[in-house]
């Protein structure tokens, strides 16, 4: 398993970048159409991170967003030990003592750096620029300015996040999230994270 944001340190070469926007675009959603319960009202969240300041980074940020929707949250490293393994036994543990309904859970997929090369341009300077210089007879020669090739790198981020029930450990929504150029990590994690929301929110998954 991929591990979440071992691209701290790579994002963050995105100064090279010269986009000028981040956007995530969520694909791959799967809901069990079988599901009857309600809406989820309290879940627990987990970012499968090497690094432990990253986990805590993505879980609070998850956690705060979904509850400015209005659904309460608790992130697992405010509960679970940094040097303990996030295992199936550890979650049932956290769950049932928070009383949680939900397990939400984010891992990375895929990350890929792309150099783009914009073609070279030559463009032809006015007449009027070669007026009254003894060299005006050679303007067509000499009358191009030359842009060399210039080279942007893309990064582009997939995550996937899945929702399972707390009570029959069952998947109930899964999703794939795609964002193109993010700056900075916490750019990223904005971007990811407000799309998914508002998907779980139109799947009528959360509260």
């Amino acid at each position: 398993m991929k591990s979440l944001f071992n691209i701290a340190a790579f994002v963050m070469s995105a100064s090279l970048i010269f986009f000028s926007c981040t956007t995530t675009k969520i694909t791959n959603i799967w809901k069990d159409d079988g599901y009857r319960g309600a809406p989820f009202s309290d879940l627990f969240v987990i970012g499968v991170a090497k690094k432990e300041n990253t986990r805590r980074s993505f879980e609070n940020k998850f956690v705060e967003k979904l509850k400015a929707a209005g659904v309460q949250a608790v992130a697992s490293s405010s509960v679970m030990p940094s040097d303990q393994k996030i295992e199936k036994e550890a979650i049932l543990a956290a769950i049932e003592k928070l009383d949680i309904d939900a397990v939400l859970v984010t891992r990375l997929i895929s990350l890929k750096e792309e150099e783009i090369r914009s073609p070279s341009t030559s463009e032809q300077g006015r007449p009027d620029d070669y007026q009254g210089r003894y060299y005006r007879d050679y303007s067509t020669a000499y009358g191009y300015t030359h842009q060399p090739a210039q080279y942007t790198t893309s990064v582009r981020v997939g995550l996937e996040t899945k929702l399972y029930d707390a009570g029959t450990e069952k998947l109930i929504w899964s999703a794939t999230s795609k964002t193109a150029n993010p700056k900075s990590r916490i750019e990223l994690f904005d971007s990811v994270i407000e799309a998914l929301v508002r998907d779980l929110k139109r799947n009528n998954l959360l509260h």
